[in-house]
């Protein structure tokens, strides 16, 4: 019932887990379906190989309306931390000059990668005033 606090090594060693991946294997994307029972949980993301870091996407899909509390650095522009949905935008709503960035710089996968996307968004926050 509490968010923003630091679990420490003592928490885990008293807490056993409700639900684990079912390999923990050195993979890119790692997923697995779980039943657990209403309540507030705690998803530990983890690197294959110990003390290392890593960046992680988490996702999560619920039959029934659940909320999500994240850390508060993890959401650009909420002080909360907390995810809202995102707006999907039609076709006619994307600028054409976006199209065209997106195009030169995803390549023919449709793809881009961190150092593209940063580029991307370089180029839009010139242009605004």
């Amino acid at each position: 019932g509490r968010s923003g606090v630091h679990l420490r090594r003592e928490f885990f060693l008293a807490n056993a887990s409700r639900a684990r991946s079912e390999q923990f294997i050195n993979l890119r994307e790692v997923s697995t379906r779980l039943r657990l029972p209403p309540g507030e949980y705690i998803v530990v993301p983890s690197t294959f190989e110990p003390n290392r870091e890593g960046d992680f996407v988490l996702r999560f899909f619920s039959e029934k309306k659940a909320g999500t509390e994240g850390d508060p650095g993890a959401v650009p522009g909420d002080p909360n931390g907390r995810f809202s949905p995102q707006k999907v935008l039609s076709e006619g709503e994307i600028d054409d000059n976006f199209k065209q960035l997106f195009k030169q710089l995803a390549g023919p996968d449709m793809e881009i990668s961190v150092p593209e996307l940063q580029t991307i968004l370089n180029r839009i926050i010139a242009k605004r005033e």
